[in-house]
């Protein structure tokens, strides 16, 4: 389950009978099979074949999800499914769901569609795409049809390792082919990754806000427990990125709150360019963040899938790897890093995912679970081709992100001018807003009010802080890297939506 501090927001919709199955969890825990319903302020009734028996440990916990993400509701009786195959699609946030229950603008045949604005997808590359994909995927060499080795093909790995040392390191650290594993999308990377690095109810920190979808990738088979790191307390204002960075006081405060209740913190996550913030953390905090997890013993999974698409021409990314050569050293055995081509060349259906790392045993494994998940032989040959081509790729990706920088430009301007601050961005395909002035009210209950409002008043669909575990209500995830038809009617359905809503006093 999502550890959820004190501070954290309520979920929606609000909890309600039954509530939950109950685990226990570490190795010497228990499975408890049955319901809770609240019967008293202060007390559960058991509902189930058999009353529980908690034997309380010195270091384990029994965790209540009202995240949406728990069991309530299963019945192993009724239900011809496992639990966590039960609970798995729960871990969807809602508005991935929303995503799939829209009907979607069409410019001809759906003027009146909702436009999403909330999932992290470019669409304004195809006329530099499609016709170098055309190229790539014609030929058919006979060894395709045949098994391939479960890592990914020596060529494609060769190709990826030497666009990520030149594009995402900027040439600073070499990442040898025999490192890399490469499989059928970033999802999977980071699941088997989890698996190879974490036992069941470890906890994993990851500074908030955070990338919704990193619950399921991490809780959902491989066990994990999720846990946010606080960094706006204290740091007042949206206008600079500061507040959002992660430093070792505000990890080690998450580190003691784990331990406190019971979990073994072995994992940090370090999204950045950071997604839903869209900066870069400078090479200070980064080199700061790295030293902190060494001095403690935990592992560091460095997401980088923005790595190569930095607009901001002021901007410098500065991956782990990169400072790992200045200041002279290697990655190490715990340190991980994860990327993918979906973002940076507009393809997430080509569902290409990479994982690095300089750990043998990590990698032998991995080797071994890819093969749940490996890439089609055909698209290996294809994006190698693509990727081996340096310099399209070096003049696609000024291109791509000189187009990204003109579009935040646009979302930037258009939602200053109705009162909403937006966050400097750098990089990605999002920006991050704060929407407080349009609240009705200043809690929870009125971010979730004003995202239905625009879902169905002005039919556009943004990511709510909630989803990414902000700390504070009234922030969201602007997706602007759309197509030019569906973003300039989108401003146009914003800007009438926020007239309206100006006029509405807060309660």
């Amino acid at each position: 389950h999502t550890h959820t501090p004190a501070s954290s927001p309520p979920s929606f919709p609000p909890f309600a009978a039954p509530a939950s199955i109950v685990l226990s969890t570490g190795k010497h825990g228990t499975m408890l099979k049955g319901c809770i319903q609240p019967k008293t302020a202060s007390g559960f009734a058991w509902r189930g074949r058999c009353r529980p028996v908690i034997r309380r440990r010195p270091m384990g916990r029994l965790q209540f999800s009202t995240t949406g993400k728990s069991a309530a509701g299963y019945d192993p009786e009724l239900h011809d499914i496992s639990l966590r195959g039960y609970k798995a699609p729960r871990f969807l946030p809602q508005y991935l769901s929303d995503v799939g229950e829209i009907t979607p603008y069409d410019p001809q045949h759906n003027p009146d569609g909702h436009i999403s604005l909330s999932v992290a997808e470019n669409k304004m590359n195809e006329d530099m795409l499609l016709p170098k994909y055309e190229e790539a995927f014609q030929g058919f060499p006979a060894d395709l049809i045949y098994y391939q080795a479960t890592a990914g093909r020596p060529e494609m790995r060769e190709a990826l390792a030497d666009f990520l040392t030149e594009h995402v390191n900027h040439g600073a650290y070499q990442y040898p082919a025999d490192n890399l594993i490469v499989g059928a999308g970033c999802n999977a990377m980071i699941d088997n990754l989890f698996t190879c690095i974490t036992e069941p109810g470890d906890a994993v920190l990851i500074p908030r806000p955070y990338y919704a979808a990193f619950e399921f990738d991490i809780q959902c088979k491989a066990a994990a427990t999720v846990v946010g790191v606080e960094t706006v307390a204290g740091r007042e204002g949206i206008g600079s990125p500061e507040r959002y960075y992660p430093n070792a006081e505000n990890l080690e405060q998450a580190r003691m709150q784990a331990l406190s209740e019971g979990l073994n913190p072995k994992v940090l996550v370090l999204c950045q360019p950071n997604n839903p913030l869209a900066v870069c953390f400078p090479k200070e905090i980064v080199k700061e963040v790295w030293e902190w997890a060494e001095a403690v013993g935990m592992h560091i999974v460095s997401d980088d899938l923005y790595g190569a698409g930095v607009f901001d021409p002021d901007s410098d990314f500065y991956s782990v790897a990169r400072v790992a050569a200045e200041e002279k050293k290697t990655l190490g055995n715990k340190v991980h890093v994860v990327y993918s081509i979906s973002k940076d060349f507009c393809s997430s259906g080509l569902r290409c995912g990479a994982l690095y790392s300089e750990n043998e045993e990590v990698l032998r494994s991995m080797k071994k679970l890819n093969d749940l998940c490996q890439m089609s032989s055909h698209t290996q040959y294809a994006l190698t081709k693509v990727l081996s081509d340096k310099d399209w790729v070096k003049s696609y990706l000024e291109e791509s992100n000189r187009r990204l920088f003109e579009r935040y430009c646009l979302t930037r301007d258009i939602f200053e001018e109705y009162g909403c601050k937006v966050l400097p961005a750098e990089a990605g395909l999002f920006c991050w807003i704060d929407m407080r002035a349009l609240l009705p009210n200043n809690t929870w209950e009125g971010e979730m009010e004003l995202y239905k409002d625009i879902q169905n008043e002005a039919k556009l669909l943004l990511t709510p802080g909630f989803s990414m575990r902000t700390e504070e209500p009234g922030f969201f995830r602007c997706c602007f890297a759309t197509s030019q038809q569906a973003f300039h009617e989108a401003m146009k359905r914003f800007k009438s939506f926020a007239k309206q809503r100006q006029h509405i006093p807060q309660r």
